[in-house]
């Protein structure tokens, strides 16, 4: 009986040890709240991308969910979230840029992030150019992580070398280096898989043949004399030209299988963003190196920049410390250096060093300082950082007709792309 009872409180007391175990263990990691994240970052470099923000938000005690939605280019993602706001389950946060946060704020749905702001003093690191868009009504509602540059040109320099071609330094001598690489049996341009490819390729040339001054007259103010003027028919010009050194069977492919194509030495360059370098480094190759990185060549030089963000939504199916904790995790100077390294752009805080960072992000820093400087600081149109909605197709409608029907002049797409254009904005 003795032994039995001793057996009993020896269980007893193992049973207790046992539960002290288990609670100890919960409150040492506890689950501080959960935030879900709409986004269109599907690619490995961007993948690893947001792994390293879930990871952070872990280590804080916060549950990150990554609801990837891949393909065109974000607007597959931007119809799952209107669907998910008809169905009332809104995301806590998700992946909206430039103008389209203003147009979301505007629904009422959006989330005051000021007292995130405030403390980590956002006006103070933040670049006017980004930070104007991450605010409705004087209010923070985003966060941006990044800085892009869209008008670079990646070139294989290997490629080069067998092809017997010079690195270009304006339009011409890249048109001859295009002509050399073809000769040499390799794909000139890997690109042109879809219309979002070919208007960030138009993006970058349309910069570099008209200048900065023309590129926000044409498509952020929608001058329709800039539309339809002699430097778009140029720009429009010299992407037929481009389009004569892609692959004829590039229909379908993706902008980061374009990339791969130039790391490997199967095409010569790419016309892209520098979210293409996260896809260089995932290779194996390095930035500046093995592939080097220059400014669209053209008669102009200027910057054209986007900045990825995410708007919070209120009433939504995350908890708000969660979203709080995304916002201020997002700007840290930790994870800016992490996330940036992997994902090919610049940190978006001015204050964060770039030591260890590749040449190509250093230059993009230079210039980026050097076009502010100089006025010639532009946001993109391909990547939604001057012209959405209605205004935005109309124009991807044009340079798709134009791309794909070889038989229209480029006068001809410049007029319709001004009068399509107004069009869109009476209908806004």
């Amino acid at each position: 009986m003795a032994n039995r009872h001793i057996l009993r409180r020896g269980m007893t007391i193992g049973l207790s040890v046992t539960a002290m175990a288990i609670g100890s263990t919960a409150i040492a990691a506890p689950t501080k709240g959960t935030v879900s994240v709409l986004n269109w970052w599907t690619s490995g470099s961007e993948a690893k991308s947001m792994n390293i923000l879930e990871q952070m938000l872990a280590d804080q005690g916060y549950k990150m969910v990554n609801d990837a939605v891949s393909g065109g280019g974000g607007s597959n993602a931007r119809t799952v979230l209107k669907s998910r706001i008809q169905s009332g389950n809104l995301p806590g946060v998700a992946q909206i840029k430039g103008p389209q946060i203003q147009q979301w704020c505007n629904t009422g749905l959006t989330m005051n992030i000021d007292p995130v702001a405030e403390k980590g003093n956002w006006n103070q690191v933040l670049p006017e150019a980004v930070s104007k868009y991450m605010k409705c009504d004087g209010h923070y509602v985003a966060v941006p992580f990044n800085i892009h540059r869209t008008n670079w040109l990646w070139i294989n320099k290997s490629v080069l070398d067998k092809a017997g071609a010079q690195m270009p330094t304006d339009w011409d001598s890249l048109v001859a280096a295009l002509k050399k690489i073809k000769q040499a049996g390799i794909t000139p341009i890997a690109g042109g898989g879809n219309t979002w490819q070919v208007a960030t390729e138009l993006d970058a040339i349309a910069l570099a043949a008209g200048g900065p001054d023309f590129y926000r007259k044409a498509f952020v103010d929608l001058d329709p004399d800039a539309l339809s003027s002699d430097a778009m028919i140029k720009s429009l010009q010299h992407l037929r030209t481009i389009q004569q050194y892609t692959d004829p069977n590039a229909q379908g492919l993706s902008w980061n299988h374009d990339t791969g194509e130039v790391v490997q030495g199967e095409a010569g360059m790419q016309i892209m963003g520098d979210w293409a370098k996260g896809e260089i480094t995932n290779a194996d190759a390095t930035p500046g190196k093995e592939i080097a990185c220059i400014a669209f060549p053209g008669a102009y030089t200027g910057y054209s920049y986007q900045s990825d963000s995410f708007e919070m939504f209120a009433h939504s199916n995350s908890d708000k410390n969660a979203q709080y904790a995304f916002a201020r995790t997002a700007l840290s100077p930790e994870f800016q250096r992490k996330f940036n390294k992997a994902k090919g752009s610049i940190p978006v805080r001015q204050d964060v060093s770039l030591e260890g960072f590749d040449a190509c992000a250093h230059k993009a820093k230079k210039d980026f300082i050097t076009a502010k400087k100089n006025d010639a600081l532009v946001p993109t149109f391909s990547q939604d950082m001057a012209e959405t909605g209605a205004v935005k197709g109309a124009i991807f409608d044009v340079i798709a007709k134009f791309y794909n029907n070889k038989d229209m002049s480029a006068e001809d797409a410049a007029k319709e792309m001004a009068h399509r254009v107004q069009q869109a904005q009476a209908m806004s």
